[in-house]
Formats: C-alpha cells, sequence, structure tokens
C-alpha cells in the first residue's frame, strides 16, 4: 500500500507560464558595481541626549553626585542581555555640552515585535535595550536635567579624517583610582579644550558585567591646527607629540596613545627641526634595522606603513564616527598594546565624569566647514518634571534634509568642484571657487599659509596656488597640461584632484607630456586650437585622418596619414611655416582642382558666405557654397601641444578621492627604479634619466649644465629623496656618455659630443598655454574673483 503525500489547500501556485516575469531585454557587458558605503555618513539611532541646566543657578544646585551619575546608569545597564555596550559621546553643541547615550544591541527581544508603536524592524531591535537605559537615566539624573530620546547625525562634523587620540593600555589592570589624584582628567582636558575653543569628540564604549568592564576611549579634535597630514605632520607629531594627548590626563593609569614616539622608533627614522626664519625642515624614512632573510625589507615596509596610520589617527576618526572598537593586531604582537582595556567598576568614573562646566561660545562656529552633530529629538523623556524640548529641531523621526554644516552634499555625491572646495575648507585652507569669466582661469584657487597646505600636508613655493578638477575629459592629455601649464606660466604651484578611476591616467600624463617615443623623438599632443597664418586664416589639409607631429631634438616636423607636410625650428609657431598648398597642376581653374590634388590650403570665409580654400598668396583652391561640402573634403590642422618639460611633476601635486573613504588622498606613486636605499636610487635614477631622455645624434653637443639642471628636475618629481649632486650624476652616467665627454677651452664648457636631448627641455613656444587671466606679474598678492551664492 502506498502512501500518498497530502496536497496542501488553498495554495497559490503559478498555473500560467504567461504570469512569469520576462527575460530582460538587454544585460549590459559590464560587471555590477555595487556601491561602497565605506565612507558613508554616519548616525545613532534611538539614542538619548542629556543636557544640564543652562540657567547658572540651577547649575550650581545640581548635586555633587552628578559627577558619577553615567557609572551608575553603566553599572545598570551593562550586564542586561538585550544590550551588548553602551557608547558616550561628548561633545560641544549650540547650547552647550551635550552628553549623547547609545545602547548597542545585543539580541533581539521578543516582546519587541507585539508593540504596535513601533514602525520599523530597527525600532524592534532598539526597543528594550533604550527602555532599559531610559529607565536608568530617569532614576539616577535630578529633574533639572534635560533628556531626550532621538536620532543622533554625525555627518556635519565633515567627512574628511582627523587625527583622532586613541587610549591603550600596555597591560592588563592598574587603572586610576578614583580619589587618588587631586586632579580630575576630564576636568582638566575639557577646561583646556573649553578655554582654547577647540570643537570634540569624546567617545567612551563600555562592555561589560558583574563589576568587571571593557572600554574603549578615544578624542576627535577638529580644529586644521590638530590635524596631521603627511610625512611632514608624521614627524612633528613623533617629535612633539599632540599637545591635546589623551595620555596627558590619562597616562598615571598604565595608559599611553597611539602618538606614542615608541611605536615609530621601531621601524622609522623621524626627524623634525623648527626654524625661526623659513620652513621647518623634516625627515621620515624608513628603518630596516629589523630586517634579515626571515623578516624581508618588504614585510618591514608594510609594517612602517601600519605604525604611521596609527600614529597619524585618521582610522581611528572613521572609527569613532561608526561605533568601531577594533585595533590593528600589529599593536598587541609587537607592542603589547591593548585598545580594548579592562579595569573595574569603580575605575569607570575617571574616563566618564560629568563635567559641569559652562560653555560660553560654540567652537564650531569658528572651523569652516564643520559644525557640531545634529541631533533630531523624538520626544522627551519625563524625569519629575517635563524638559524642555531641544532649541530648533522638532519631533521627526527621520534625518533632516540639510545639516547644519554649509555643504554641498556627502562624499559620494555632489561635483569633484564641491567636494573638493569642502575638503580643503574642512583641512584648514583657504580655497575660492574662481568666477569663470574667462577661459584661461583654474578651477579653483588656494592660499597657502607659511608655505604649507594644510590639507595635503604638503610644502608649496608660490602663494597662490592653483585648483584644477579634472572630471571631464580625462583622457585627453592636452587639457590637463594646458592646466599645469597656465600654473607654471604664472609661477605657481598646482593641484590636479581627480575621481579615483582617473587619477593613475591622469598622472601619467602629468609625468610624460606627450603621446609616445618614436625614433629618438616624441609624438605630441594635438591641442583644440587651430593652426593659423600671420594673417589670421585656418590651416586646412585635404581628406581626413590624422595630423601627427613630431619633436626631435629642437625640430618639429609634421605629416598625415600619406606623409611629411613641412618642418622647422620647434621654437617657432607652426602657421609660419611653409606648408604644401600649391595645386599639382598649374594650368587648372580653381572650380576644377580636387581637393586630393592639393595637400593643405588656408581656409577663410568671405563676405558673402563663400567658404574658400586658398594658398599662401591668395590663390583660391576651391570654393563652396556650403559648409558642409567644404567640411567632406578638408580637415583642419590643430595646433602641437609642444611640452615646457621632460615632465611635469616638480611642480604639480595629484591628489584623488578615494572612493572607498571619500577622503581626498595624494597620488605619489614611488617609480619602480627607487629602492630603499638612496645612492642605489641615485644610480638607478640617473641611468633610466639616461634612456629616457638622451639620444645618440650626430653633430650634437649635449651640455653638461643642461644635463644637471633637467635630471635635477626630473628627479626631484619623481623620487623621495632629494637629487644627486653633479659629481654623483657624473659617477653614474652610462659608460658610452663618460665616453663622450668633452671640454672646451679652459675646462669651462663640458659638453657629450654626438649626444642631445630626445627632445630639448624648457623649450619656449608659442604651443603652450600663457598664464591664466586672473595673473597679474605687478601684483603677485590679488584676491580672486569669488563666486557669489
Amino acid at each position: 500500500m502506498s502512501i500518498q503525500p497530502k496536497q496542501p489547500t488553498g495554495e497559490s501556485r503559478p498555473t500560467n507560464h504567461d504570469d512569469e516575469l520576462p527575460a530582460p531585454e538587454q544585460v549590459p557587458d559590464r560587471q555590477t558595481e555595487i556601491p561602497d558605503l565605506t565612507g558613508s555618513p554616519t548616525q545613532r539611532k534611538r539614542a538619548l541626549r542629556i543636557r544640564l541646566p543652562r540657567d547658572p543657578a540651577k547649575r550650581e544646585e545640581l548635586p555633587a553626585a552628578i559627577h558619577g551619575v553615567l557609572t551608575w546608569i553603566l553599572s545598570d545597564v551593562c550586564g542586561e542581555s538585550i544590550i551588548e555596550s553602551v557608547e558616550i559621546l561628548i561633545f560641544p553643541g549650540p547650547q552647550g555640552l551635550e552628553f549623547v547615550l547609545h545602547p548597542r544591541p545585543f539580541a533581539l527581544d521578543g516582546r519587541s515585535d507585539t508593540e504596535s508603536t513601533l514602525n520599523d524592524f530597527t525600532d524592534e531591535v532598539y526597543s528594550r535595550p533604550l527602555s532599559v537605559l531610559t529607565q536608568a537615566v530617569k532614576r539616577r539624573y535630578p529633574e533639572s536635567v534635560n533628556v531626550e530620546v532621538g536620532h543622533l547625525d554625525l555627518e556635519p562634523v565633515g567627512f574628511t579624517d582627523v587625527t583622532t587620540t586613541r587610549l591603550y593600555s600596555i597591560e592588563d589592570g592598574n587603572r586610576p583610582i578614583p580619589g587618588n589624584t587631586k586632579a580630575e582628567p576630564l576636568e582638566e582636558l575639557f577646561k583646556a579644550l573649553r578655554e582654547n575653543h577647540d570643537p570634540f569628540i569624546y567617545q567612551v564604549i563600555v562592555a561589560g558585567d558583574d563589576g568587571s568592564y571593557n572600554m574603549s576611549v578615544r578624542l576627535a579634535t577638529y580644529h586644521p591646527k590638530d590635524n596631521y597630514v603627511g610625512d611632514r605632520g608624521f614627524a612633528k607629531l613623533v617629535a612633539d607629540g599632540k599637545p591635546n594627548d589623551l595620555e596627558r590626563v590619562f597616562g598615571n593609569g598604565n595608559l599611553v596613545s597611539n602618538h606614542d614616539a615608541v611605536l615609530a622608533n621601531r621601524y622609522w627614522k623621524t626627524n623634525y627641526t623648527h626654524t625661526i626664519d623659513g620652513a621647518d625642515s623634516y625627515k621620515a624614512r624608513y628603518d630596516y634595522a629589523l630586517a634579515n632573510q626571515y623578516n624581508p625589507r618588504s614585510k618591514v615596509r608594510r609594517q612602517a606603513d601600519t605604525v604611521r596610520r596609527i600614529i597619524l589617527g585618521k582610522e581611528e576618526h572613521r572609527r569613532l564616527l561608526n561605533g568601531d572598537t577594533s585595533v590593528e593586531p600589529l599593536l598587541k604582537d609587537e607592542f603589547s598594546r591593548y585598545g580594548w582595556f579592562s579595569l573595574f567598576e569603580p575605575q569607570l568614573l575617571p574616563f566618564v565624569w560629568t563635567v559641569t562646566q559652562r560653555w560660553e561660545t560654540n567652537p564650531w562656529r569658528a572651523v569652516e566647514g564643520r559644525s557640531a552633530p545634529v541631533f533630531n529629538s523624538l520626544e522627551p523623556i519625563t524625569i519629575e518634571t517635563p524638559s524642555e524640548f531641544g532649541v530648533g529641531e522638532g519631533l521627526t523621526d527621520a534625518a533632516p534634509d540639510e545639516t547644519a554644516v554649509a555643504n554641498e552634499g556627502g562624499p559620494g555625491h555632489g561635483s569633484l568642484e564641491q567636494y573638493t572646495r569642502r575638503v580643503f575648507t574642512e583641512g584648514g585652507d583657504e580655497i575660492h571657487k574662481v568666477d569663470q569669466t574667462a577661459e584661461s582661469l583654474p578651477d579653483e584657487r588656494l592660499t597657502e599659509v607659511d608655505d604649507t597646505i594644510n590639507t595635503l600636508g604638503i610644502e608649496v613655493d608660490s602663494e597662490i596656488v592653483a585648483v584644477e578638477c579634472e572630471d571631464e575629459n580625462t583622457t585627453k592629455g592636452s587639457n590637463t597640461l594646458i592646466n599645469a601649464e597656465r600654473a607654471y606660466a604664472a609661477d605657481r604651484h598646482v593641484v590636479f584632484v581627480y575621481n579615483q578611476q582617473d587619477v593613475e591616467l591622469g598622472y601619467s600624463h602629468l609625468n610624460k607630456p606627450y603621446k609616445r617615443i618614436e625614433d629618438n623623438g616624441i609624438i605630441t599632443y594635438n591641442r583644440t586650437d587651430s593652426v593659423r597664418s600671420p594673417d589670421g586664416r585656418a590651416l586646412v589639409r585635404a581628406g581626413d585622418g590624422n595630423t601627427i607631429y613630431r619633436i626631435e631634438g629642437q625640430t618639429i616636423s609634421v605629416r598625415d596619414d600619406d606623409g611629411k607636410l613641412t618642418r622647422g625650428p620647434v621654437t617657432d609657431d607652426v602657421g609660419t611655416f611653409e606648408w604644401p598648398t600649391e595645386p599639382a597642376q598649374d594650368d587648372t581653374t580653381p572650380a576644377n582642382v580636387d581637393a586630393s590634388e592639393t595637400q593643405c590650403g588656408y581656409y577663410r570665409k568671405t563676405d558673402d558666405g563663400t567658404h574658400r580654400v586658398e594658398t599662401a598668396d591668395g590663390t583660391v583652391i576651391m570654393e563652396y557654397s556650403e559648409k558642409q561640402a567644404f567640411l567632406a573634403d578638408w580637415t583642419q590642422i590643430r595646433e602641437p601641444h609642444v611640452p615646457i618639460a621632460l615632465s611635469y611633476l616638480d611642480f604639480v601635486t595629484v591628489a584623488y578621492r578615494d572612493e572607498k573613504t571619500g577622503q581626498l588622498r595624494v597620488y605619489d606613486p614611488r617609480p619602480d627604479w627607487e629602492t630603499s636605499d638612496k645612492p642605489e636610487s641615485h644610480e638607478a635614477g640617473v641611468q633610466r634619466f639616461s634612456e629616457e631622455f638622451i639620444v645618440e645624434r650626430d653633430g650634437a653637443e649635449l651640455t653638461y649644465d643642461t644635463l644637471d639642471a633637467a635630471l635635477t628636475q626630473w628627479f626631484d618629481g619623481h623620487s623621495q629623496y632629494p637629487a644627486p649632486i653633479r659629481s654623483v650624476i657624473g659617477g653614474h652616467l652610462p659608460d658610452d656618455l663618460k665616453d663622450a665627454k668633452k671640454s672646451g677651452t679652459g675646462n669651462a664648457y663640458r659638453y657629450f659630443d654626438g649626444f642631445d636631448w630626445l627632445f630639448k627641455p624648457g623649450i619656449d613656444s608659442p604651443h603652450q598655454a600663457d598664464a591664466p587671466a586672473d595673473y597679474d606679474p605687478d601684483d603677485q598678492e590679488t584676491e580672486p574673483t569669488e563666486e557669489t551664492d
């Protein structure tokens, strides 16, 4: 007897294949790119904001035990099965110091899904943890305190990371005991920050139960002077420390910070020298003392780079915003340091002491581009008397459409120009959008202070810095080079900002300002401007195809797909060259000459609308009544882009918007010939330079002076090391160059016989960009023209 399965009744199932979803009409060839949310704005949903009374009289009436209230609350809620940990964020807000408590859920509570007032699953997750925390707050705080439930939006503090301090324990135990010291760490810390008008966020995350806890402690300060960037900032931080380092107030508790110089000394050789006159000097080099056959130099460099990131503290800021307690394994494995350290219940107090100081100013208003976190209130909490609702903020369960900070969107939104202005503003630099009243203006202008761009941590040698945002036509090398040459002509440094996917290509254009090398010469990029004769007529050539310019030494030649057209000195305007414009047959009339019978001509449009192609002396080659007919037979000849140098890297900085984090990063890849050893790098660099830019050419004389100058400029733009001196250059030249070295009368004129430049560096050509329209050589400090909102 077989048993038949019972068929379900009332079940909905497809009975008609016509009801199925259709196949896609078209599937894109590209792979699906999932949005990267790593650098997205962060928030704390379902948090509690606590404000002490602003009235000085009521502030004085607070009980003395108010200082320890957070310790009692942590004792009440930590260990509850539905709470994993509690985060405390303290910062100065528009009305004074604010305390935000955020419960971090550990498990779902079965009772939450039966509450009809909850709107979504997130509310269900937070319902019980928030309820437990709220009850503890209502029991512990006095009635004069203002408490509200809401969402904390951290986006207004800015999306560029700042140097953030984090505490580490050297070993477990031995934390400060309340009452053992006369000074309270947080009182002294907050007093110093308040008196110096510093915007900050102090974060504590606590987990544990039964009197034993683990804790993570951070401090982020947002004034640009507290932010350390690049090798310069790293060397200064190691040498001088951070004046508002948390270790200064908590160091007695067997705690150190991520800025501890001991971390750097194992992997780095650093030096920072303060000078009275001129820019400070610094050095940051890898230390390979730990390198051996089992610990190769490549691993040492990776570990050193990790140490550098730890000390600069930018990742700690990202973790602060995300509520992340992660620590690099290197700290535990190499230095026995723990960022998630243990303590007993009474030892919590110094870290969560309730500071009752009154802020008289809003320090965020003194920092451009950033503002305090915004708390979006949902409901007040009644302690004994109803608390007053937050000033200027309403009952809404959604994030606001606009944040308090003046910005044009998050890191993944808005134009590259908007992003760039906000990043440099947050970094403490003075940047202006330039009103584009002329074609030859930079996108933005930055005014440096003390020869430094703070946001990038780099030194520059011009007071005004051009900023070019390259997010359009990035494949056209000539556009980038024109922007670079404009700044060079005005003796300005220039910063190019790219989206991450474009930065490598943009860097290559600036590194090699030509299309390619061909037979001891270079093929240039073509500009968009037409070649014109001295009388203003545009040069055209018969047919279509490409116009190709080749520079060899100090000569430029022009050809098309059918062969060579003309040539002349590279310093001259190609419009003045002798172009082949005469017809192939002298006895033809203009109306019967085919365009293919002559190679080039001069084009002009007559007063009666005729499109006319002529010889140099004005003889008609062809005439057209319609422009389309003219364009079908002739192609405009575009100008060449003659490079001003072998490479543009020595006067430009290339940066990009990191897609993952939204940070602005300098793109400065090390050349493949550079090693960790300076003498080796000098030798390899001289050899590479000689191979790429020096060629054999009959009758040429390459002078030692020009070689020295060009190599120094090229080396400075590529390497982390200073360029080799003249005697070192001579020792590393290829043997055939050494053998060709000659000296003139009195040994004053030295040259290499039979050798020449691939193309001459420092060419002065009319086919290069002029200084920008806002440049006045008699007034270098002219203020930029700004767009008004």
